[in-house]
This record gives structure tokens, sequence and C-alpha cells, in this order.
């Protein structure tokens, strides 16, 4: 992690709420402590996962920042079972994808991938729910189970 810009503790609360009430996830902190406060990592409860995972608890960063004109953020799952992890990334290590990108990388099926990605909405706490529903509703059995 490491996005440029600033960040609003406020925003961070909004967003570690959100990782609190989800269902799959059983603990929130911020990283590396809650003076920094760099970003959230949230540990994911491995028996709420579909496909199943192994019993190492699966990892969601989210990392938010703004500029003057723009908001940049991270929001990246990692699994430890199987070392798949993937995430929605608004930064600008792929302009030629757009302002934001879905990228994943699943050692087990060799498979991994950059694509455009899009968000309907832009608050932070909006953006995360969606990002989250998608993980655990779409991503995750699509690029898994194999």
């Amino acid at each position: 992690m490491g996005l440029s810009g600033t960040i609003d503790s406020s925003v961070y609360e909004g967003l570690k709420d959100v990782l609190r009430r989800y269902p799959t996830v059983t603990t929130v902190a911020y990283e590396p402590d809650s003076i920094v406060k760099k970003f959230l990592r949230a540990q994911v409860d491995p028996n709420r996962v579909f496909p199943p995972t192994g019993p190492d608890a699966p990892t969601l960063d989210v990392e938010w920042r703004f500029t003057t004109d723009d908001q940049y953020y991270r929001i990246h799952y990692a699994d430890p079972n199987t070392g798949f992890n993937c995430g929605w990334h608004r930064d600008d290590d792929h302009p030629e994808l757009g302002p934001v990108h879905f990228q994943y990388e699943n050692p087990v099926t060799g498979g991994n991938k950059h694509e455009r990605a899009n968000f309907e909405k832009e608050l932070p706490t909006e953006v995360l729910w969606t990002a989250l529903d998608r993980l655990f509703d779409e991503r995750l059995p699509d690029l898994t189970d194999s």
C-alpha cells in the first residue's frame, strides 16, 4: 500500500463501520496502528467464504486518499490459504484501463488479469459496500471455484 494524497479520518471511520457491519468480516483495525492510520485491515472468517478456503483468515486491506481534484483507493483481498488475491484500485498504475481497475492473481489456476472497472456511486462507503458485495457474491465464486 502507499497511495499519495491525504487521509480524511472521518472517511476512514465510515469505511471502518462498513467493514465491521459486513457479515464475512470478523475484525477491523488500522494499520500500522490507530495513531498513524495508513490503511484498514479486516480479517475475514474463512468459514463464510465461498468457495471454501483453508483455515487461515483472508484479509481485506482498504486504503483511501484524497487530492485536490480526486480520490484514490485500493480495496484488496488476499487469501493466505490459496495465494489468491484481487482488488479494485483507483490509482495511476493502469491508465489504459481508466480511473478504476479490477485485478486478480490466482496461483492455483495460473490466472491473472487487469480489467476496467466502474462504480456508479462515488461516496467511499458506498463504493466499499458495492465492492464487498461484488467480491463475495460474484468475483470469488467465479475466479476461485475450480
